[in-house]
């Protein structure tokens, strides 16, 4: 009897481990550049298309548009750390999991590294917005506003 409770508390170890680093790992995948929900993958760009709808851009926006997209993204890969740094994130990451004690220091020195990667994405795209909506004439402006709106309002005000 003691042996069967032996191996289902091993196991129950092991299944929460294999848990907790897969969430660590997927999670870790979005400085790869990686999304693993579509919702996900579409939420910049796709939302940012939500709000360029209806605004009949000229030929001349739409240029511009692209190529400011397109500054955006080739800045956003030079700053993309090397795969060699990645992966020591994930072995920083690992060995937090897997040490005997638990390093609450550690753990929030890597997750405000991580929310400060996150906003300085964030930040980048919005600076770009910016640039994107001044290029609107404040026909466009309005549209744009009621756009912007309409798809906050559909999320829950996210």
């Amino acid at each position: 009897m003691k042996k069967n409770t032996f191996k289902a508390g091993l196991l129950a170890i092991v299944a929460s481990t294999a848990l907790m680093t897969s969430a660590v790992y997927a999670e870790d995948g979005q400085h790869d550049g990686q999304h693993h929900m579509k919702s996900e993958r579409m939420g910049h760009h796709g939302g940012m298309r939500q709000m360029f709808r209806g605004l009949d851009l000229t030929d001349e926006q739409k240029t511009e548009i692209k190529s400011l997209m397109k500054e955006q993204k080739s800045a956003m890969k030079e700053n993309r750390p090397s795969k060699e740094e990645r992966q020591a994130k994930k072995a920083e990451f690992l060995s937090l999991i897997t040490a005997d004690n638990f390093d609450e220091a550690k753990a929030q020195e890597l997750m405000q590294a991580r929310q400060d990667n996150a906003k300085f994405k964030k930040l980048g795209m919005l600076e770009v917005q910016n640039k994107i909506y001044k290029l609107l004439t404040p026909e466009q402006q309005e549209q744009f506003k009621d756009n912007f709106e309409k798809g906050h309002s559909r999320k829950g005000g996210h």
